[in-house]
C-alpha cells in the first residue's frame, strides 16, 4: 500500500506547517488541559469525564498563548488541529514529530483516520516536563496510506465533523 506525497496530503487539510515528502506537519489551534479532579468514563455510549456526579465532555480548560507560546505544567493536555478531509480509498495517521519526542513531551494517544473522516481531530499529549511551545509549531505529521480496495462503507461515527 502505498503512501501520497505531502502534496497530495495537502489538499485534504485546511492549514498545515510544512508539507513533507510523506505527509504535512500540522500545528494545534487550541489546547486544552484535562483536569486532575475528573474521572475518564468508558461505559457502552456513555462517554466523557465524570465531576461531581455528571458525565459530560465540557471540562477542558483551554490554555491561552501567553507571548505567542503556550506555557504547559506538567499534565494531560488535549490538542485541537485544523479540519481535515479522508479520502474514501484511504487511511490516514497522525504521528507526533521527533523533536517533541526528543524533548521528552510525549504523545499517549494516536490518531487513525477512517475513509470519508472529516473534522477538526485531537489528540490527546501527556506532557510530563514543563514546556513552552510557539504557536504555530507543528506537533504532528498527517501521513494517508491508499487502501488495496475501496471500503463498502466511509465513517459514519460519533466524531464525524467535529470541531473546536
Amino acid at each position: 500500500m502505498p503512501a501520497l506525497t505531502g502534496r497530495d496530503v495537502a489538499r485534504y487539510v485546511s492549514e498545515y506547517v510544512k508539507i513533507n515528502p510523506a505527509g504535512v506537519d500540522i500545528a494545534p489551534k487550541k489546547v486544552f488541559r484535562i483536569p486532575k479532579d475528573v474521572t475518564a468514563v468508558l461505559d457502552g455510549k456513555t462517554r466523557g469525564f465524570e465531576r461531581n456526579g455528571t458525565v459530560s465532555w465540557d471540562v477542558y480548560e483551554e490554555v491561552k498563548p501567553e507571548d505567542g507560546f503556550w506555557l504547559l505544567e506538567p499534565g494531560i493536555y488535549v490538542a485541537a488541529f485544523p479540519k481535515v478531509f479522508v479520502p474514501k480509498d484511504v487511511v490516514g495517521f497522525a504521528f507526533p514529530r521527533s523533536t517533541l519526542n526528543r524533548l521528552g513531551l510525549i504523545k499517549v494517544q494516536t490518531a487513525v483516520f477512517d475513509p470519508g473522516y472529516k473534522g477538526e481531530f485531537t489528540q490527546t499529549w501527556f506532557v510530563p516536563v514543563r514546556a513552552k511551545v510557539r504557536v504555530g509549531e507543528a506537533w504532528v505529521q498527517l501521513v494517508y496510506i491508499r487502501l488495496e480496495n475501496e471500503p463498502e462503507e466511509t465513517y459514519n461515527g460519533y466524531w464525524q465533523g467535529e470541531g473546536h
